[in-house]
């Protein structure tokens, strides 16, 4: 979406990964809730159905937390009475830095060994010129509007992954090459942006 005005980055010399222990902790569990299955919904649907006054005001991670607590309830594995309970008991306990998982945490993410799925037959190959739908999906979908109604050029076949608002278990996933005069007009900046997109979304 556009019309918010400039963006303003706030820098800070020797900025942490984490600011709060809480922080560290949403990441971890969002990475084990994951890979064990227990979330009965995706985290950036459950995240973008927030409320927009919360949205707006929550931090990143704030966001985080709330869409794992909505997966996980979905998921059958908590309550929301629960979560509620064991935030309480939280509350009352002084959090500390544990180095020993946060070393375990970021040795997972630094992983080299993750393959791509294979991608579903795909009706694009790399340097088909796409066109990406006019639409405007009322379910949960991952397609900027700022796209909508331009072409572009596929770059490469990134895989097949379920597409949000889909029904298929799998669908190919192309990255875009979009020139930024097409984007934004003849005053924009030089250069190309590259966008991860579902075959359902172009044409």
């Amino acid at each position: 979406m556009d019309g918010f005005g400039s963006v303003a980055a706030e820098a800070e010399s020797d900025e942490p990964v984490f600011h709060e222990v809480w922080e560290e902790r949403t990441f971890g569990l969002m990475i084990v809730t994951s890979g064990k299955g227990l979330r009965g919904t995706t985290l950036r649907a459950d995240i973008e159905a927030m409320p927009p006054a919360e949205y707006l005001a929550a931090s990143y991670y704030e966001r985080w937390a709330y869409g794992l607590e909505q997966a996980l309830i979905a998921g059958g594995v908590l309550t929301r009475e629960e979560i509620d309970g064991r935030a309480a008991d939280a509350l009352s306990v002084e959090p500390t830095v544990d180095e020993q998982y946060s070393a375990r945490l970021l040795r997972g993410l630094q992983r080299k060994d993750h393959e791509w799925p294979a991608a579903p037959a795909a009706r694009f190959a790399a340097g088909d010129r796409v066109t990406v739908r006019r639409m405007a999906p009322v379910e949960h979908h991952r397609c900027p509007r700022y796209l909508r109604g331009v072409a572009g050029t596929v770059t490469r076949l990134a895989g097949g992954f379920p597409r949000p608002g889909g029904t298929d278990p799998s669908e190919a996933l192309y990255t875009v090459r979009f020139h930024m005069a097409d984007l934004w007009g003849d005053d924009a900046e030089a250069g190309s942006l590259y966008v991860d997109l579902w075959e359902g979304y172009l044409t």
